[in-house]
């Protein structure tokens, strides 16, 4: 017995249509397969930047002790 063998178009099938294989791989062409790692690899990265300006934006309010009240 061997192991079974894909290509491109197999496994660009499987992706469009088994929600299993969505979860497993992150990005792919017909040269490179790169799989998830992170459950955070779902997010874009468009999404992490401006929950992190958000985030610093609260903390330069919060500590912003020369305004007055």
């Amino acid at each position: 017995m061997g192991a079974p063998q894909f290509n491109y178009d197999m496994l660009k099938s499987a992706y469009d249509n088994d929600n299993r294989v969505n979860e497993l791989i992150k990005d792919f062409t017909q040269d490179t397969l790169e799989l998830k790692t992170s459950e955070v690899d779902d997010l874009d990265p468009k999404d992490k930047k401006r929950d992190k300006d958000k985030v610093g934006k609260m903390a330069k309010k919060a500590t912003n002790v020369g305004k007055k009240l």
